[in-house]
């Protein structure tokens, strides 16, 4: 029974913000549980279809009426345990403004809920992505690395330990770009300061995570990393089992095979990672002066607005003709985004 729930919390109860385009006739088709939570919420947005559920939040597709922007809402109950989860994640979010960290657009409470409304990444989740193609090129899988490098270590220089970072919590916007999210397990913690709290997904788990009292944040996140480099690269995790102890015993003992299809320089950098004392672990900004970073700058377009252009297509339009929006006034509303000061910048394609 607790193996199941194990599994259940790591490869089941993925919170995916992302989806593809708006299909036709989408928005007419509303759940009947979006319809009921968007009574209580606000009438600038509009609940699309539920994108996912956690163990203390349910994710939503939502439009935002004014500016005809796809969002993504995080919705958890206003229990005590929940808004103390959710507090945590508002304040470091808004601390951190990357353009490899998932944006807060506003923040939105009611009596029942909070609604944390954050940017949509319109082409899925990481985990979404390797499954799709068996495992990343190394040329996508160096650019992409990069960019998760550079969002974990603007953490860490802001004294930000993430915790939980794994596949589906790495979202890819429209321009492929890698966007960090999900900070309900983050922590503020300084160099060298012990946690003591249990966090994260078992697979990415470091070995000091289960032989000690206390772990150092940076060094866990440094594990992590590495073992979604390993998946990215190969399409499987390093440390698999049929059990909660079979799992834990490999990752304690760093039993993992990397193919040979690898190449070298990013064997080197999955070896570094994965080493089980931390402090032998190279930390972020030591990373990113490897090989495999530096020659993936050549791969790492510039990341920029996301806007519309063209016309829009029918189903926007039939979608706005219920919101009560002209054709005119949709086109106008896609194309000039001079409205109010929650405008959001990354505009649905």
């Amino acid at each position: 029974m607790f193996w199941s729930l194990i599994l259940n919390v790591c490869f089941i109860s993925h919170c995916k913000f992302a989806s593809s385009h708006i299909k036709e006739g989408l928005i007419m088709e509303q759940d009947p549980e979006s319809r009921e939570s968007i009574e209580n919420f606000t009438t600038d947005y509009k609940i699309i279809r539920t994108l996912g559920r956690g163990r203390f939040s349910v994710v939503k597709m939502a439009y935002h009426v004014p500016t005809l922007t796809c969002v993504a809402i995080k919705v958890l109950k206003n229990t005590e345990k929940c808004s103390s989860v959710m507090s945590r994640e508002v304040d470091i979010l808004k601390s951190l403004g990357h353009p490899h960290i998932i944006k807060v657009v506003e923040v939105v409470q009611t009596r029942e809920a909070t609604h944390l409304v954050m940017e949509h990444a319109s082409q899925g989740d990481l985990l979404d992505r390797i499954r799709e193609c068996g495992y990343l090129k190394s040329w996508e899988a160096r650019r992409m690395f990069r960019q998760i490098l550079e969002a974990v270590q603007f953490c860490h220089d802001n004294n930000i330990v993430h915790r939980d970072i794994k596949a589906n919590n790495i979202l890819i916007d429209g321009r492929s770009n890698a966007k960090l999210c999900d900070f309900g397990l983050a922590a503020k913690t300084l160099p060298g300061q012990k946690l003591i709290d249990f966090c994260g997904t078992l697979p990415y788990c470091a070995p000091e995570f289960f032989e000690a009292e206390e772990y150092e944040g940076r060094p866990f996140d440094v594990w992590s990393v590495g073992v979604l480099l390993f998946f990215m690269v190969t399409g499987h995790l390093p440390f698999l089992g049929k059990s909660f102890a079979e799992v834990r015993r490999q990752i304690s003992s760093a039993n993992f095979s990397i193919p040979p299809h690898v190449a070298n320089d990013i064997f080197n950098v999955i070896v570094e990672m994965l080493m089980i004392n931390p402090s032998r672990r190279p930390s972020i900004q030591q990373i990113m002066m490897r090989p495999m970073i530096k020659d993936s700058q050549a791969y790492s377009p510039p990341t920029s607005i996301q806007t519309f252009t063209g016309t829009p297509s029918p189903s926007i339009i039939k979608a706005m003709r219920v919101m009560r929006h002209t054709p005119e006034k949709s086109t106008e509303s896609l194309i000039d985004q001079n409205i109010n000061e929650r405008t959001l910048v990354f505009i649905m394609k």
